[in-house]
Formats: structure tokens, sequence, C-alpha cells
């Protein structure tokens, strides 16, 4: 049986989610993207790249957040806990809901010449509905009754690769000779029950955070659990705890390899190969990081302090910057058809160095413009939470 420490921060978890963040602020801050560097990129659709482990970075993140967070309420009711997780995953899709239709509310108020329809018929006919934020309140609470429900390690790592079995299954079901076509398979089906094409990412016929990938998205937020349990025993020394973690990464990681013979690995779809593969790195990833915060906690507290800032308002760090994005892409300057944010880009570092090491330094400047802020944050101990 495991002890799990009751009142405890990881400074490694911290980091670790700071990382995901950084990964999300850089992805997203691109000025241009045809002539990025392709690692910065998301992939089109199927295949594996750093910018696709920004997003299940944070999910397993709150996976690993997630089981620190039982010791620390035994004691509670059930009807306070269940009362919790569900307030926080509701305010999480609500918040989602909302940001969702800044763009739709920037161009009305910054490029009013294109706008063809009122602002509330614009958003009732054309906002999303899903998103980023709306997917980890989903997974978050299911994800977190399961684990509440299943208890052990054992049985939370059996769940989540049943369900990645019944959501690999049901591709196969729907569309044999082509499961995860591009053009139709049953993600997008799903789609197109709810929220409707209208209300897709782009009006198009599939959304990236669509329903039907929550199933396996739950998953990854189960690996996170495993590693956040890990982390967190009191029975066993670090180098125990991190052998643990390695162990799990190898299954995980032969499990993806294997997996990706018969299903595609595609961010889009959340795929089980994807899942497997991204959760076998970040169970590395924290272990290496434990480790170095044990052995030498002086010079890997000083080398990652800003990751560490980033990842203690993490929530805060994601939705501020990305809506300052949207803005700044809606500004109509110094044309509508070129906005403001890549004309800064070509005004200050574009012409300097080649053109992909331009975008990457732009984008590490805007990254660095965050950087007091979140610091500012952390020294008056603000922290931004649901």
């Amino acid at each position: 049986m495991m002890s799990l420490k009751t009142n405890q921060r990881l400074v490694a978890l911290d980091v670790f989610r700071g990382l995901a963040i950084v990964c999300m602020i850089l992805v997203n801050g691109l000025p241009e993207f045809e002539h990025a560097y392709p690692q910065l990129l998301h992939s089109e659709w199927s295949g594996l790249t750093v910018a696709d482990l920004a997003f299940p970075g944070f999910v397993f993140a709150m996976g690993a957040a997630g089981a620190l967070w039982f010791p620390r309420h035994q004691r509670d009711r059930v009807a306070a806990r269940f009362g919790i997780i569900f307030r926080r995953s509701l305010l999480l899709f609500l918040l989602g809901l909302v940001l969702n239709q800044l763009p739709i509310l920037f161009s009305h108020l910054l490029t009013p010449e294109l706008v063809t329809a009122p602002l509330g018929q614009e958003i009732m006919e054309h906002g999303r509905v899903l998103g980023v934020l709306q997917r980890l309140g989903l997974v978050y609470f299911f994800g977190m009754l399961l684990c509440w429900w299943l208890e052990s390690e054992r049985m939370i790592a059996a769940m989540a690769f049943a369900l990645l079995a019944v959501y690999s299954l049901c591709f196969h079901l729907y569309a044999v000779e082509a499961p995860f076509s591009p053009d139709m398979n049953i993600s997008m089906l799903i789609d197109g029950l709810f929220p409707g094409p209208a209300h897709c990412y782009l009006n198009a016929h599939f959304d990236p955070e669509g329903l039907y990938g929550t199933i396996s998205a739950t998953a990854s937020m189960m690996f996170g659990q495993l590693a956040g349990r890990r982390l967190s025993t009191t029975n066993a020394p670090t180098f125990e705890r991190v052998a643990g973690l390695f162990v799990y990464g190898a299954i995980f990681l032969a499990a993806g390899w294997l997996w990706s013979t018969v299903d595609l690995i595609s961010k889009p779809l959340w795929t089980a190969p994807y899942v497997l593969l991204t959760s076998g790195i970040f169970m590395f990833l924290i272990g290496f990081l434990q480790i170095g915060f044990s052995l030498m906690p002086g010079l890997m507290g000083g080398l990652l302090s800003p990751c560490k800032a980033f990842g203690m308002n993490a929530l805060f760090m994601f939705v501020i910057p990305d809506r300052v994005l949207v803005f700044l892409w809606t500004i109509p300057y110094p044309s509508v058809e070129h906005p403001f944010y890549p004309w800064v880009w070509e005004c200050t570092v574009k012409g300097i160095v080649d053109l992909p090491f331009s975008i990457l330094l732009f984008d590490i400047l805007w990254l660095l413009c965050w950087l007091p802020i979140v610091q500012f944050l952390n020294n008056r101990h603000i922290f931004i939470k649901v």
C-alpha cells in the first residue's frame, strides 16, 4: 500500500506545468506560420511535433495535481468533494465558452466594415462552443471521478487503457476501410451532431477539441494521476519513486509504438498512440526533473525558476496571453489584410537573421514579455485559480 503526503507542493510538478505553458505560449505566439520551424507547428493530421506536447502536457499535469488533491480532502464529506470537482469543471467550461466569443467581439470592435451580422446573432450562429478550457473542464470532471472511484494505481491504469481501447475500436467500427480519414470519421460525425459545423473551430466540420476526444484525453489525465501518486508517496525514497515513473514511461512508449502500427498518431483526433507516446515522454521528463531537484535543488531552482513561475499561475498564463494575441491579430494595422502582430515582427527582427530563426526569436521575445508579469504575481503570492 502507498502512503500519500497530504500537504506538500512538488516543485518538479510546478516546473513541468510551467514547461507546458511556455510551450503553449510559444506555439500560439508565432507571427508567421509558413516559414516557421516545423517542430513549432502542430502536425496537420498525423505525426508528433514539439508543439503537439503542449496541450497533453497540461492535461497530464492536471492529473498529477489531482493525485495530490485527494489526500488533502480525504476527510471531506462525499458531497463536498463532489461539489468542488463539479464547480471547478463547470467554471473551466464556462470560462472557455465566454473566451471563445472574444474573437467575434474584437472583430466587431476593430473591423466593423467586415461585420455581416449583429454581435448577438453572430455569436448564436457561429460562436465556437468547445475548446481547450472546455476540454480541460470535461476531462477534469470525468478523470477525477474515475480516479476517486477506482482508488488503486492498477485499476486506474487498467481503466485508462480500457478507455483508449473503446475509443480506438469505435473508429474502426465506424469506418473499417479508413477509420482515421480526414474526410470523415466517428469524431467528425459527433461534431456534426453537436455542436454542429457552424460552431466548430473555424466553422469547419471537425473540432480538434470535440466531445469524442474527451474519452482519450481523460486517459491522458489518468496517466498523470499515476505520476502524481508515484511522486507523492512517503514510504519510498526518491530514486525508487522515479524508477516507478520510468517503468510507466517505458511501458507507455512501447505500447504507443505498437499501437501506432494499427492506429494513427494524431493530435487533432487525440488517438490512443498519441496518448501513450506523450504520456511516456512526460513520465520520463517529470522523473528527470524530480531527480534534478533532489540532487541539485539550488542549481535546478535557479535555472528553471521562470518555468516554475509560469507553472504557479498556469491558468492565468494560458488564458491572458492567448486572448491578447487574438486582439493583436485582429487589429487592422497597417491594413485589414495585414494585422498588427505580424507587422511588428516585420518591423523588428525580420531580416536581421534568416526567416525561420527570426520567427523563433520574435516568439521568444513575446514569451519574455510575460515573465515580469508572472514573477510579479508570484512575488505577491497572487495565484489565480478556479
